[in-house]
């Protein structure tokens, strides 16, 4: 009775170390030599085998083996209707050979010496549910089988870990190779996006742009590009980086006008934590996520000059030290830089550093507005086409008479304000084409892009010189207090409400191409609004 204690005891642990071993690595030919290495030590097993069936050659083939030549895995096969290994795996059963030596039908591939002590040999398929993997057999001498149902019952619960184990692995396997696949059928779409045929244009301005790309994406040196606002500047750096030997590393982008100054620091160099309140933990910064790569740095020109002063020191020594840290950390970084900003103006008036300027302005990249490649307006305008119908799974088209009046247009918003538009007329047309009649801003209002480009529309314009007056005479009273005050010329405050009234109607009461149309600024334009009480219709 103690006897039959201590085995099933023995036996308890063996399935315990087995199933610890199966659940901690998902790598398949080092966990099943492990498995085996536990049930030939614990249960006094001669020799052990996994052999499992290939799809491809239809056959089982050796996987792991304790007490067999390293050369024997992968070379030892057994077809489905040889010996008792095949016939096992075929009929899904156990098989029992109480002696190999007195057995006619067993082939000793394993060319095991003969001798006097009996061995037994034990095969248990591999499987779970409908799905079979294999076969585990085992060798033992056969003095010291306890019991024949008990080892195989336990080699039973042993082969269906096995299995579970070789489910789960397969599944991770597969997931892995999807996953891979994934991950380059995106990285060749993001290559090709971003392509030199990803940029849409053929007039001899963007001839010229194409040719700078070229050179800039050759080149290791720090890149400056300058437009006007939606012109296109970021598309321009990720075009240079995918085309360049950095394609492969990250492209990692910052708006330094959209950061607070006090926060930017440390979103460019990282922090440390504790460095400041808030920083619960240590952070990396944006110079340190593209390291090999490129960082692009947008609106480089609203960047304050204590951070400049940093940056210089980056791209001086090609190492920066986080925000409240002493630790020097060397990347490898390559910076595009862009602007819509006069930095020549800037360095004259101490607001943006000279040796700063000098460092970014290498190579330099001028992408023209709009208005100066309209004939590249046709082109661009069937690309956002395009780009709307797979994103609201349309079948949108452009009349053809729809041309004329976008290229008449003189976007001031550039790209971006085409996109606005046309994607406002995609939602406003009724029978799948875009026709003139749906370029409306708002409710009814013609749309602002069309006013502003019409030479023959005037009906804004002497409001417009009026309020531009207005402007210089403010500017002229802040710089001149010796000016007396009843010398001082005021503006009309009823052609000023006018003014600002009739370009929010035109604009659809979008501010900021009211503020455009008028020639001053958001901030401007809400202190009149806030000033004169003019209404703001929301829709």
């Amino acid at each position: 009775m103690e006897t039959r204690s201590n085995y099933y005891k023995l036996a308890l642990e063996t399935v315990y170390e087995v199933s610890k071993v199966l659940s901690s690595n998902y790598q398949c030919s080092t966990t099943m030599q492990g498995v085996l290495s536990i049930v030939c030590n614990n249960l006094n097993m001669r020799r052990a085998m996994i052999m499992l069936y290939d799809d491809e050659t239809r056959e089982l083939t050796l996987k792991a083996s304790v007490g067999l030549s390293t050369n024997m895995i992968g070379a030892l096969r057994y077809r489905l209707n040889e010996g008792v290994v095949g016939k096992a795996f075929r009929h899904g059963m156990s098989i029992l050979v109480p002696d190999i030596s007195d057995e006619p039908g067993f082939l000793n591939r394993v060319e095991r010496e003969m001798s006097d002590e009996k061995l037994s040999f034990l095969a248990v398929p591999i499987k779970e549910g409908s799905n079979e993997y294999g076969v585990l057999t085992v060798d033992k001498p056969t003095a010291e089988i306890f019991s024949y149902s008990t080892e195989f019952d336990m080699l039973k619960m042993i082969a269906t870990l096995i299995a579970s184990f070789l489910r789960k692995s397969n599944f991770i396997t597969h997931e892995w190779q999807q996953i891979g696949a994934e991950r380059d059928r995106l990285s060749q779409e993001v290559l090709g996006r971003f392509r030199m045929s990803g940029l849409i244009g053929r007039g001899k301005n963007m001839r010229k742009v194409f040719e700078q790309i070229q050179l800039m994406s050759r080149s290791r040196s720090n890149c400056l590009i300058r437009g006007e606002s939606g012109t296109g500047k970021e598309v321009v750096a990720k075009t240079i980086h995918y085309n360049s030997a950095r394609s492969h590393k990250p492209f990692v982008a910052i708006n330094c006008a959209a950061i607070p100054k006090e926060l930017l620091e440390a979103e460019l160099f990282g922090h440390e934590k504790g460095a400041f309140t808030g920083a619960l933990a240590r952070r990396k910064g944006k110079f340190e996520l593209a390291d090999g790569g490129t960082l692009f740095l947008d609106e480089i020109g609203d960047m304050p000059l204590d951070a400049q002063s940093k940056l210089l020191r980056v791209l001086q020594e090609k190492s920066l030290e986080r925000v409240g840290g002493n630790e020097v950390i060397p990347v490898d970084v390559r910076v595009i830089a862009a602007t819509h900003k006069p930095l020549e103006t800037m360095v004259q008036e101490k607001t943006f550093r000279l040796d700063l300027y000098y460092r970014l302005n290498v190579l330099i990249i001028e992408l023209p507005p709009l208005r100066e490649r309209r004939e590249d307006i046709p082109l661009l305008a069937q690309h956002i086409v395009d780009k709307i119908n797979n994103t609201y799974e349309m079948q949108l088209k452009i009349a053809p008479q729809l041309f004329a009046p976008l290229s008449r247009c003189c976007w001031p918003g550039n790209i971006r304000e085409l996109e606005n538009c046309l994607e406002r007329a995609a939602l406003n047309a009724t029978d799948n084409i875009i026709r003139t009649a749906d370029l409306l801003c708002g409710r009814h209002e013609p749309c602002p892009s069309q006013i502003i480009g019409h030479a023959t529309n005037d009906a804004i314009a002497p409001q417009v010189a009026t309020l531009k007056h207005s402007n210089a005479i403010s500017a002229a009273k802040k710089v001149d207090h010796s000016e007396p005050n009843h010398e001082r010329m005021r503006f009309e405050q009823g052609d000023e409400i006018e003014a600002v009234s009739l370009a929010l109607r035109r604009s659809g009461y979008v501010q900021a191409k009211a503020a455009r149309t008028l020639g001053i600024t958001v901030r401007q334009l809400r202190y009149r609004i806030q000033k004169y009480s003019i209404e703001v219709k929301r829709f």
